[in-house]
């Protein structure tokens, strides 16, 4: 009963909570019983829904299981299958697993929480000479996935909202293919600075959004900066390897809109645009490795 009872406590607070948070306007306790924010549920329902899930991109069933797992837990996805500990923690990370599969998109991050609950029920090899090649391979494996993960993929979001920033002109920003862009980097820009995020938007729509968005061209040379004198602008910030945005770069039009670089980060990367079956591997690779970065651009448009 005591155990019901700090749950039900513990779960109408966090509704409060959320509530509070989620509404514009100060909330009253009709508004708690009424329109209550359940946090858990609405991840439910969003996730329950194919077309939601298909603006971040949609994944085989297996995808957790035979790809993010091992990406990581590395060598220690073997000692998963070969020498478990069976406990309550490993029971626990694979029911986790198994509910999460069964949500059509499927990221590596997903599964953080399941990672200290694999890694305390596996056992090392009983061998030392076996024990210390694993161990070997377990370094390696942490210090290029460390360095790769930590620094190079979509490493450019954060740099990329320092940039905005300290743009005084800068009013919109369109971020594509990239991860979240976290605003409280803003350093209070925020409050002048609408953030759009459309992921994994189809480029048409991207381009409709942009010229609903964009401000009117002025003449000016391209080497200048008079455009930040300008009370707004439209910026877009996109991965170097988006090659379907390469026929509107050149700015070739008359009309339409103008795509003007203003900035490029070198360490990033898109390892979520790897698109092995359309592209084959090694086109893929070339242009997410070899394409590496991220790019600002100000979009302007024709008046």
């Amino acid at each position: 009963m005591m155990l019901l009872l700090a749950a039900l406590g513990t779960a109408f607070v966090a509704i409060v909570l959320d509530t509070a948070f989620y509404q514009t306007e100060p909330i009253t306790w009709a508004d708690v019983v009424n329109r209550p924010v359940i946090t858990p549920l609405n991840n439910f329902k969003y996730n329950s829904d194919t077309e939601n899930l298909a603006q971040h991109g949609l994944h085989p069933w297996y995808q957790h299981l035979l790809g993010n797992l091992p990406l990581l837990l590395g060598p220690a996805t073997a000692l998963l299958f070969l020498r478990p500990h069976l406990s309550l923690r490993l029971y626990s990370a694979i029911s986790g697993i198994f509910v999460l599969s069964m949500f059509q998109h499927q990221e590596a991050r997903f599964l953080l929480p399941t990672v200290p609950l694999i890694l305390s029920s596996v056992q090392l090899p009983k061998n030392k000479a076996v024990r210390r090649v694993w161990i070997g391979v377990w370094v390696v494996f942490n210090a290029v996935l460390g360095i790769l993960m930590g620094t190079y993929h979509q490493g450019g979001v954060v740099p990329g909202q320092t940039f905005l920033a300290s743009q005084p002109d800068a009013t919109t920003a369109v971020w594509w293919k990239t991860y979240t862009p976290p605003v409280w980097l803003l350093n209070g820009k925020n409050e002048v600075l609408q953030t759009r995020d459309v992921m994994g938007m189809k480029g048409e729509t991207l381009l409709e959004e942009l010229t609903r968005l964009a401000t009117c061209d002025r003449p000016v040379d391209r080497r200048s900066l008079e455009f930040l004198k300008e009370k707004s602008g439209t910026y877009l910030l996109a991965p170097a390897s988006a090659t379907w945005l390469d026929p509107y770069l050149p700015n070739k039009a008359d009309e339409g809109l103008r795509f003007r670089e203003v900035w490029r980060y070198k360490n990033h990367l898109n390892l979520d645009d790897l698109d092995f079956a359309e592209d084959g591997v090694w086109e893929t690779l070339s242009r997410v490795i070899g394409r590496r970065g991220l790019v600002a651009w100000r979009v302007t448009k024709s008046c």
